[in-house]
C-alpha cells in the first residue's frame, strides 16, 4: 500500500498557496503525524527533486521509522544549486525558456531572481502575484524533459497550479531550505548510512543537475546509484521510471526475506 501526501499550501491542501508556518520542518512534522495516524511502524520514503530534499530531511530526522530510500532528481537545496537554475547556469542550455523568466524583472534587480521574484510573489497586487507565477512556473515546466513535453508545459499555464507552485519552490528558496547550513544534508548522511537505499538520477537533468547527486553518492557510496544516460528530470521519462520501479521492487523483495 502506497500514500501520497499534498504538502502545506499546495494541491488539495488549504489554504491554497499559504507560506505561513511553512518550512521544512513543519513539512517534517507533518510526515511523521501522518504515520502515527494511520499507525505504520515503519516505512519507505519516496521522493524526487524537492521530494528528494524531504525525504533526507525526514528520513534524517526519524531514522528508527525508515526502512528504505528511494530517491530521484537529488536536489540539496545548496547555493550552487539554486545559483545554477535560477542565476542564469541553466540558461546556457535553455536561453528561450530563460528569456521570458529573465525579462519580467528589471534589469537593476537582476542581480538575484530568487529575490526579485519574491518580491512579486509576494505582492499586494493578485495580477503581479499570477504573472510572476506564470514565469517562474514556465520556466520549471520547460526545462523539466530531455524532450520538452507539451502536457507539462501547458501546466506552467494554470493560474491555480502556478500560484502554489511558484510561491511555495520561490519561499523555500530565499530562506534556503530552512535548513541550518549550506551542506547541511550531507553533513548528516550518516544517521542514516544504514538504510538501504537508492538514487536515480537523470544525465542531463537540467533543473537538478547531476553533480548534486554525484555528491551524495559520494557522501553515501552504500546506497546503490543509478544514472539514466537518456533522461532528464522528470520521473516520467522511460528510463527514469524503469529504475525508480526497480529500486521499489527491490525494496519490497526485501521485505518479503
Amino acid at each position: 500500500m502506497g500514500f501520497l501526501w499534498f504538502q502545506r499550501g499546495a494541491g488539495r491542501s488549504t489554504p491554497h498557496a499559504c507560506l505561513e508556518q511553512n518550512t521544512t520542518w513543519d513539512l517534517v512534522a507533518d510526515i511523521e503525524k501522518l504515520r502515527e495516524h494511520l499507525d505504520i511502524p515503519e516505512w519507505q520514503v519516496f521522493g524526487g527533486s524537492w521530494g528528494s530534499t524531504l525525504a533526507l530531511a525526514y528520513s534524517q530526522t526519524h531514522p528508527d521509522k525508515v526502512t528504505g530510500i528511494v530517491l530521484r532528481g537529488i536536489f540539496l537545496l545548496r547555493k550552487k544549486e539554486l545559483d545554477w537554475f535560477y542565476e542564469g547556469g541553466a540558461a546556457a542550455i535553455f536561453p528561450d525558456a530563460w528569456e521570458p523568466f529573465r525579462d519580467f524583472i528589471p534589469e537593476e534587480e537582476r542581480n538575484c531572481f530568487i529575490a526579485a521574484y519574491s518580491k512579486r510573489l509576494t505582492s499586494s497586487d493578485p495580477t503581479v502575484q499570477i504573472e510572476a507565477a506564470k514565469r517562474w512556473t514556465m520556466w520549471e515546466m520547460m526545462t523539466a524533459h530531455l524532450i520538452q513535453n507539451n502536457d507539462n508545459i501547458k501546466r506552467g499555464e494554470d493560474d491555480k497550479f502556478s500560484l502554489a507552485f511558484a510561491r511555495i519552490e520561490n519561499h523555500y528558496f530565499v530562506n534556503k531550505g530552512f535548513l541550518p547550513s549550506d551542506s547541511y544534508l550531507l553533513d548528516n548522511v550518516d544517521k542514516i548510512r544504514h538504510i538501504k537505499a537508492f538514487i536515480v538520477q537523470g544525465r542531463y537533468d537540467v533543473c537538478c543537475p547531476m553533480m548534486c547527486a554525484w555528491d551524495l553518492h559520494k557522501a553515501w557510496p552504500e546506497a546503490e546509484f543509478k544514472v539514466v544516460p537518456d533522461a532528464g528530470h522528470s520521473a516520467n521519462e522511460v528510463g527514469i521510471a524503469a529504475e525508480l520501479r526497480s529500486a521499489t521492487e527491490k525494496l519490497r523483495d526485501m521485505l518479503r526475506k
